[in-house]
């Protein structure tokens, strides 16, 4: 079952810290190629995230973004510290200015508690570590998710692909029954023409054998739609077989495009000359969605 390289996938989960939402989207690409966004203080489990996406896809651009809304958070975001060396400063300044002035009253804890640098909101630090493995499971829930994505892609190509398939059978085929009959006519018009030349002189019946002879090597395609049939069928295979396709896929176009290019070359009959023009539509249309495969 092939597999497209464009699909989207995301999954959530509820941690202490808060709720992880990983987002997957992939796009076609020659080779894999991964983008990573992760919050601040996760980038530690960048390798381990890398190595999930690599398990998961073999080929394609994917992004994928992590985000953590801390509102869903069970663990208190701040902390609060005092800062006893500065209150102590802080108090012994105030008593210094107190005693200068004349001036009355006790340094009281509300005094201390209104410098913010004394008792200061600190963020709390979390130790991602710690939940390495619940978002590893997130992480591969998406993963999942966008491999769902590609493979229903991936069915409508796979049906369009066989639709074509058949057409450049179909096309073949009209080929190879065609051929024989372009030798015979070509045959009849040769000998219609050798006797309006010669006008009754001697016919060389030896001579106009070998020329019909040259002719119709000069113009087998045996050879050729032998080798396309079996790149059809070799095609055909190709999108049966589970795991990536798109390269081999890719290859057999080319070879099909080699064999047509060759009977197009070797024709001498238009309708011959037709029908390879509308099978090299065909594989280029069948080029560009082989080119959107895994």
């Amino acid at each position: 079952m092939i597999k497209s390289m464009t699909g989207y996938g995301v999954a959530e989960r509820n941690l202490p810290l808060g709720k992880v939402a990983v987002e997957v989207r992939s796009l076609n690409h020659k080779y894999l190629d991964i983008s990573l966004r992760l919050p601040r203080g996760f980038f530690t489990l960048e390798p381990k995230v890398r190595d999930l996406v690599k398990k998961g896809v073999s080929r394609g651009q994917v992004d994928l973004t992590m985000r953590i809304d801390p509102s869903a958070s069970t663990v208190p975001r701040y902390r609060l510290e005092a800062d006893t060396s500065l209150a102590e400063e802080y108090i012994r300044l105030l008593d210094s200015i107190k005693e200068k002035f004349g001036l009355k009253g006790e340094v009281t804890l509300d005094h201390i508690a209104g410098v913010r640098e004394i008792i200061p909101f600190l963020e709390r630090k979390e130790d991602t570590e710690v939940y390495g493995e619940e978002i590893a499971s997130v992480t591969e829930e998406a993963l999942r998710a966008l491999n769902d994505s590609r493979r229903k892609e991936g069915e409508v190509l796979e049906a369009d692909l066989v639709g074509r398939l058949e057409q450049a059978r179909r096309l073949m085929e009209e080929i190879k029954d065609r051929t024989p009959l372009v030798v015979d006519a070509y045959r009849e018009r040769l000998r219609e023409r050798v006797r309006a030349l010669l006008e009754g002189s001697d016919f060389d019946e030896r001579r106009f054998h070998q020329e019909v002879a040259y002719f119709a090597e000069r113009s087998d395609v045996s050879e050729e739609v032998i080798r396309m049939e079996s790149h059809l069928r070799q095609f055909e295979s190709k999108l049966k077989e589970e795991g990536p396709a798109g390269r081999g896929l890719d290859f057999i176009l080319q070879e099909m495009n080699r064999e047509v290019n060759t009977i197009g070359a070797k024709a001498t009959d238009a309708e011959i000359a037709h029908k390879v023009i509308e099978l090299k539509g065909e594989l280029e249309k069948m080029r560009e969605q082989a080119q959107n495969i895994e």
